[in-house]
């Protein structure tokens, strides 16, 4: 009977170290780097084709080019693996469905926003599916990134009517929660690459079938769309989701949930680089987003309550 493919840094044979979790941490602010960056390749890719056929393709490509790679991985596919990456893929399609729903009845700005709010929800999931309970410091963390999210998202206009768009904003924002939260409940316990696959793989035939249903016509992309689809394929979906997939279980849920909420921090900047302004609100949001992360890193400890040490006894002196 073949043996599996050996894993390196595996954690089951190897605790994660101080080293290893900033390690992971640094590829996990990679990945998000690349998903900012890509913001506005996105934007000015959905002016050429449909959201769902983008996606589709996108995570087509994506599911490709990793089995590709990894192809001794997947030869060994187990049922707790198709599972698992089952499951990861329909909450990360259902974030895009929602996400692509709720921009066509309410502001970008606001959809930014309430995706954003994942970095609440992933704690209190991370609780109720990991029994994983957050440090004070990723507490705070959580908290200051969600204002920063906020003033990011909103800058000058603090509009916070809630109605159907809003909504679907919501259910995206929970679908990516559970997506992170579910990555590092699988992770540990299966091979991520095929973990990785198995979701983008899922995540790509969903959104075929929602083509039809979504008014989308069922033709290829022009020429000229095809560049910023391979490119988002291989490098902000392959590489990424397959990051994300092999080092989140070498840190807290909730410890990658504020490193992804760099996410529009990126993308701000970014399109600053490129011409767009920012609010002085929306500034003071990218910094405390910074700051939650750097906080979440923060270790209290209780204070010790100190016991004076008994005077010696003095001897008496005869006179």
């Amino acid at each position: 009977m073949a043996s599996k493919p050996d894993l390196a840094l595996d954690p089951a044979s190897s605790p994660p170290t101080a080293m290893r979790r900033w390690q992971a941490d640094l590829l996990l602010i990679l990945a998000t780097l690349t998903w900012g960056g890509t913001f506005l390749v996105v934007q000015n890719s959905l002016k050429e084709v449909a959201p769902f056929t983008f996606i589709a393709l996108r995570f087509l490509l994506g599911a490709l080019t990793l089995a590709g790679i990894f192809w001794k991985h997947l030869r060994h596919l187990t049922r707790a693996e198709l599972f698992g990456g089952s499951l990861i893929g329909l909450f990360l399609f259902g974030g895009y469905a929602f996400q692509t729903l709720a921009l066509q009845y309410t502001t970008t700005s606001k959809v930014g926003f309430i995706t954003g709010l994942n970095v609440v929800l992933v704690p209190v999931l991370s609780i109720l599916i990991l029994r994983q309970w957050p440090t004070l410091g990723a507490t705070i963390g959580v908290i200051l990134a969600a204002i920063g999210m906020f003033l990011l998202s909103t800058g000058n206009s603090l509009n916070l009517e809630f109605g159907l768009g809003e909504t679907l904003a919501l259910g995206c924002s929970i679908c990516f929660a559970l997506q992170v939260v579910l990555v590092s409940r699988f992770a540990p316990r299966q091979n991520p690459y095929n973990l990785a696959i198995v979701q983008i793989a899922v995540t790509s035939l969903l959104s075929f079938l929602f083509i039809l249903p979504a008014g989308e016509p069922l033709v290829l992309p022009p020429g000229s769309a095809w560049p910023a689809i391979i490119f988002m394929g291989v490098v902000a979906t392959a590489f990424t989701f397959a990051t994300m997939n092999r080092v989140q279980q070498f840190t807290t849920s909730t410890r990658a949930a504020l490193i992804y909420s760099l996410e529009p921090v990126f993308a701000g900047l970014f399109g600053y680089l490129a011409g767009e302004t920012l609010s002085l609100p929306a500034w003071v949001g990218c910094g405390l987003i910074f700051v939650g992360m750097i906080s979440s890193e923060i270790r209290f400890r209780k204070a010790r309550k100190v016991t004076p040490e008994a005077e010696p006894e003095k001897e008496e002196v005869a006179v």
